[in-house]
């Protein structure tokens, strides 16, 4: 029992020194650069479902965050980007690794799966959307260990706008669809925000995205905050 709740002791300290690293590195960043900063912080739940193998699907649950103003926008996962903030500096590396040492250690003895869930990547992802170029950039895992980098213009989503309406987080919102690199994506925005973003690469409706699901519910976004905000968007923290 003693050592269990002293492995639980130095695991909450080892986070606790996570977070002032990454404190320190924001710290730094905003120091050295003029970031931009949001108007709005949207937060998602980004459910996705994959198959794994021959025949079994699988279904996980990220938290994603969409930091907008009228000029660009960030959508991301703070955990990747906390995680990445780590992995930039080698103090950062070297308090992950105790992490995921604690992490590996804890989750043998338990089983518990829930407690690897802050130690790996639940995405990669990360989709910066420039107005004044009309494109999005997007970062993502490519193949097994790489992570790839490309963009897209705003021209390939089209939307065709329905007449269906239904009520997400208090905002009555108006449903649209668009097919999109080969799925059929459905919609659900609010002209109570006059905001033309969304999750991921969804944008272009005249009003703020709240629910996106695409046809054969592989991946889904729903809403489940907002609020005004003056956070910083800074740039993606390279991890080499």
């Amino acid at each position: 029992m003693n050592l269990k709740r002293n492995m639980l002791n130095r695991f909450v300290i080892l986070i606790g020194l996570v977070s002032m690293i990454a404190f320190d590195i924001s710290a730094k960043l905003s120091k050295k650069n003029d970031y931009p900063c949001a108007d709005i912080k949207v937060s998602y739940n980004y459910h996705e479902k994959f198959l794994r193998g021959n025949n079994e699907f699988v279904e996980k649950d990220v938290s994603m965050l969409l930091l907008a103003n009228s000029k660009q926008s960030k959508f991301y996962c703070p955990g990747t980007e906390y995680k990445d903030s780590l992995e930039s500096t080698p103090s950062g590396r070297a308090t992950r690794k105790q992490i995921r040492s604690i992490a590996y250690k804890k989750y043998h003895e338990t089983g518990d799966e829930s407690i690897m869930d802050g130690v790996v990547y639940q995405s990669f992802l990360y989709v910066f959307k420039d107005y004044a170029k009309e494109q999005s950039t997007i970062y993502d895992k490519a193949g097994i260990l790489e992570r790839g980098v490309y963009s897209e213009s705003f021209s390939e989503l089209t939307w065709e706008i329905g007449d269906s309406t239904k009520t997400v987080l208090g905002y009555e919102c108006v449903m649209a669809t668009a097919d999109y690199h080969g799925r059929k994506w459905t919609a659900w925005f609010t002209p109570e925000i006059p905001v033309q973003d969304g999750p991921w690469k969804l944008r272009g409706l005249p009003g703020l995205i709240l629910e996106a699901t695409e046809e054969k519910g592989h991946h889904s976004f729903v809403a489940d905050g907002i609020e005004q905000s003056n956070q910083i968007i800074y740039p993606i923290i390279s991890v080499h």
